[in-house]
């Protein structure tokens, strides 16, 4: 019984590590688009030069 509870905390933890991982990454990119809003940079020069390779797309 003492390893059954003992397991589903394991998960629990595992679950609750994954959930502040994503949420540091999510936060990571809201302050890079942050970044670019405030100085005025765009990400177009990356879509063009991905374009011109593609144009079938």
């Amino acid at each position: 019984m003492k390893n059954k509870i003992a397991l589903i905390h394991k998960e629990a933890k595992e679950k609750r590590a994954m959930i502040e991982a994503k949420k540091g990454d999510l936060l990571k990119a809201e302050e890079t688009a942050a970044k670019c809003h405030a100085t005025g940079l765009s990400r177009r020069s990356s879509l063009v030069v991905f374009e011109a390779r593609n144009p079938e797309v």
